[in-house]
């Protein structure tokens, strides 16, 4: 018999390796799948001083790529992983007149393994609190070019007083949609009806987060509701103290297509200097076949400046031919109103198209 191997290498060694391989890769592995999208736009931007066309990722759904896997340890007990990086070129929250160009990054989302059963879920390591998303509970089917996170699509931009540049989108407005991921340990409950409990404690940076929010879903002859109601803190020290945010997201879609989300927080900390931030916002929309269209109003309070009032309106359609593909475009004004100043609105004109795989 001919044995045949690369040069140097003893066949005993292959003959190793491929019995550890093959152990390796056998029935009883771990078996994980890789999944993900790409998400890219074109946007027209005018601040009432320059207009100009930019490419970027779509942070309303960034470009990412994941391995998700779950197995089952024995009856009644599972263990799953979820390990998830994102990876943008030129994001749309980066962009701005004087920053054309962002370089592309890979950044951690999930580094996150759990356990799972009748008791609930337990999950650990980097991944979302227990309240992140609880203001982006949207049914409309247009969140991938607009949703309550207005800021993610061109939120570096600048308002313009004479031309001059001032505070940016992002700084006068947002969701506050609690602590978004970081290290932490959380539990979900097994779902009591149509409600889910969870709560997270965590690090992110140097500072402690804790949150809880309650979760529900539910579908009947009025067609489907879901909502959640979410709580942080973040223990930031200093003058800041402590930083809370409680706020809450509710959305309904008709059986004929007809759906309205509302969402609305505030956040505050122990600093006595600093206003308390207000969010509201409202969305109407309207699915038929493959169609979806939606319009939507946001407006922030005390962000910046107390007394700011920032206001945004917008106009979205997405076109889903596959489940795997999308087709999108929406218009977006943002307006400043500060006592004592007088800028000028923000406006863009959005295209773009998500592809999964």
């Amino acid at each position: 018999m001919t044995r045949s191997t690369a040069p140097g290498i003893p066949w005993r060694l292959t003959a190793a390796a491929a019995m550890l391989l093959a152990a390796a890769t056998g029935a009883h592995a771990f078996e994980a799948k890789i999944s993900g999208q790409v998400n890219r736009l074109m946007t027209q931007v005018d601040d009432g001083t320059d207009s100009k066309l930019f490419h970027a990722d779509n942070v309303n759904s960034q470009t990412r790529f994941r391995f998700t896997g779950e197995q089952e340890v024995q009856p009644g007990l599972k263990a799953g992983i979820n390990w998830e990086v994102g990876y943008t070129s030129n994001p749309s929250s980066g962009i701005s007149f004087t920053t054309r160009s962002v370089d592309a990054t890979f950044n951690e989302r999930h580094a996150d393994l759990y356990l799972t059963g009748n008791w609930g879920k337990v999950s650990l390591g980097q991944g979302d609190g227990a309240a992140n998303g609880g203001m982006e509970v949207d049914l409309s089917g247009t969140t991938v070019i607009h949703y309550s996170g207005i800021t993610d699509i061109g939120g570096n931009f600048a308002f313009r007083e004479n031309g001059a540049f001032g505070p940016t989108i992002a700084s006068t407005i947002g969701n506050l949609d609690f602590e978004s991921r970081y290290d932490r340990i959380r539990y979900d409950s097994p779902n009591l009806g149509p409600v889910k409990l969870s709560g997270s404690f965590g690090t992110k940076g140097n500072n402690e987060v804790y949150e809880l929010a309650a979760w529900g879903a539910s579908a009947f002859a009025g067609g489907k509701v879901a909502g959640a109601l979410g709580w942080s803190r973040e223990r930031k020290g200093g003058l800041a103290g402590n930083e809370d945010a409680l706020g809450a997201s509710v959305s309904w879609l008709a059986p004929y297509g007809l759906n309205l989300t509302l969402a609305g927080g505030t956040s505050e900390d122990d600093n006595p200097a600093v206003s308390k931030k207000k969010f509201a916002y409202a969305k109407v929309g309207y699915i038929v076949g493959k169609h979806a269209v939606s319009v939507d109003y946001g407006r922030g309070d005390d962000f910046a400046v107390a007394g700011d009032q920032a206001d945004t309106f917008g106009l979205g359609y997405v076109y889903t031919p596959q489940k795997w593909l999308e087709l999108y475009a929406g218009v977006k004004q943002h307006q400043l109103d500060r006592p004592g100043s007088s800028f000028d609105n923000v406006s863009f004109v959005t295209v773009g198209s998500r592809l999964k795989f």
